[in-house]
């Protein structure tokens, strides 16, 4: 077990230290995060044209699919192994790939949390959403979990396209916007026809957006709590998926020689 965590603990160090190859606390500051913000800022905006209730809606909505943008990221940065000439050596190696790769993106999560609380905590005062310190305390956990599941979406789509690279960012953005649509961030859920909402129930997101409206309307209670744990079901659910994926692809790489995840 310590093994497995000092991988998997080096693994994370590798992901943060890309991150801030990219990042300085300035450009994140005054660049990504600025950009993030101004997202949340339109559909708000917008809403504001239909009413306060229409603006937090899609201010709470699109605060947290900043979140899931970050943990669908996973999607892209799965591949940079591959990109870098490094993932047949991680198959090679006595480690597993897929812990390696599990943790080699949770830089991600970090990131999109702040981005969506930041967003909340600056533009819900500005549209007159009430917040309180017990509100804001739920909101990070609930944050944290929606950033943990769909990262679990992210990894499992990673594990998928290793092999078709050149699509990472074509399916990562496609699932963004079918999360977009179906998991309430910017229309009702009840106003989804039958089928749709099944699918919205198998999405992270979903259950996680649910909980979040729940306490920041000040109507949390165990409804609240059974939102949050069938989020945590789907984003295992996720997991065992992507991790499943990446087990398979190596031990056929391992067993027929095939250059890594490139057959």
């Amino acid at each position: 077990m310590n093994r497995r965590l000092q991988v998997l603990w080096f693994a994370v160090r590798a992901g943060s230290a890309d991150h801030s190859a990219v990042f300085t606390w300035r450009t994140w500051l005054f660049g990504w995060f600025v950009r993030m913000l101004a997202q949340v800022l339109f559909f708000t905006t917008f809403g504001s044209l239909l009413g306060p209730a229409q603006a937090h809606y899609l201010l709470i909505g699109n605060a947290v699919v900043l979140v899931a943008l970050h943990g669908l990221f996973a999607t892209a940065s799965t591949t940079w192994e591959l990109q870098n000439g490094t993932l047949p050596l991680l198959v090679a190696s006595p480690s597993s790939p897929s812990l390696v790769l599990a943790g080699r993106s949770l830089f991600w999560l970090p990131d999109g949390v702040a981005c969506g609380l930041g967003a909340i905590l600056i533009l819900g005062p500005l549209s007159g959403l009430p917040l309180s310190l017990a509100s804001v305390a739920l909101t990070v956990l609930l944050l944290t979990l929606v950033a943990m599941t769909t990262y679990c979406l992210g990894l499992c789509l990673g594990s998928l396209v290793l092999s078709a690279a050149d699509l990472r960012n074509v399916v990562s953005n496609a699932t963004l916007t079918v999360m977009m649509i179906l998991c309430g961030a910017e229309v009702p859920r009840s106003a989804l026809p039958g089928v749709l909402g099944l699918v919205a129930q198998g999405l992270p997101m979903t259950h996680g957006l649910l909980a979040i409206r729940q306490v920041l309307a000040g109507t949390a209670g165990m409804g609240t709590a059974v939102a949050a744990a069938q989020e945590a079901a789907v984003g295992a659910c996720w997991l065992g998926a992507a991790i499943a994926v990446l087990a398979w692809r190596a031990r056929r790489s391992r067993r027929d020689g095939a250059a890594l995840f490139l057959t």
